[in-house]
């Protein structure tokens, strides 16, 4: 049963009930949307669950077939890498841009992110350390007060969890302490206030993370990425 928060509207609540699923891998890629099977499980009636697929298809997560059938969008290695490519420069701008305009207050946000991470590499719990990243790199883009890359890259934003999640738990070879180790030196670096080696670390950061997202595209066909729920 969907749980609604009576400010959020019926779309708002299929949006992100059906995005979830998408990002979780709990609808495989090129899966049909059937929408009388989402309106009955969503629980919201034909209109919201329209307009949240609208807002799923411009994100690019659903795509609809020339039969005006929807599924979800397939995961392959071109998009991947047109989305990290993108990717890595933004993030490479943001982290530079914020170098010398990060307050005491936002090391202080950045440390304790990295404590959570920490602990999360430790205990070797992937999804918290995959959400404590993404709050790392929000930090630094609020920081930044680069609207327009923090714009586009919210644009990305989906994709972006849903590759994300992809390198990390389907990926034998995934090393939760190598991951803690670039956001511990792309903070060391922010701290000693060097703005070209943290551009250049974060890309660094992006760029192998592409690679796991690639090798683990290798290993898995799209069918079987069902396995890696969580």
């Amino acid at each position: 049963m969907v749980h609604y928060n009576r400010r959020a509207s019926a779309s708002d609540v299929a949006y992100q009930h059906i995005k979830e699923k998408i990002i979780k891998l709990e609808y495989a890629p090129n899966t049909h949307l059937v929408e009388e099977l989402l309106s009955k499980e969503v629980e919201v009636s034909r209109t919201p669950l329209r307009q949240a697929l609208y807002r799923l298809e411009l994100e690019r997560l659903v795509i609809k077939q020339p039969n005006g059938r929807m599924i979800v969008a397939p995961i392959t290695i071109k998009e991947a890498e047109d989305v990290f490519k993108v990717r890595e420069v933004l993030e490479g701008l943001i982290a530079k841009e914020a170098t010398h305009k990060l307050t005491e207050r936002d090391f202080h946000a950045l440390e304790d992110v990295l404590v959570l991470m920490e602990a999360s590499a430790k205990t070797k719990r992937k999804e918290d350390l995959v959400k404590y990243g993404a709050e790392f790199h929000k930090v630094l883009q609020k920081a930044s007060a680069n609207e327009v890359a923090t714009h586009f890259l919210k644009q990305l934003e989906s994709r972006i969890a849903r590759y994300r999640r992809i390198s990390s738990y389907a990926n034998p070879s995934y090393e939760p302490e190598a991951v803690l180790q670039e956001h511990r030196q792309i903070l060391t670096l922010l701290q000693l206030k060097q703005a070209d080696q943290v551009e250049e670390a974060m890309r660094a950061h992006i760029r192998r993370s592409l690679r796991s997202t690639i090798e683990t595209l290798e290993l898995h066909a799209e069918n079987e990425f069902s396995e890696f729920k969580s």
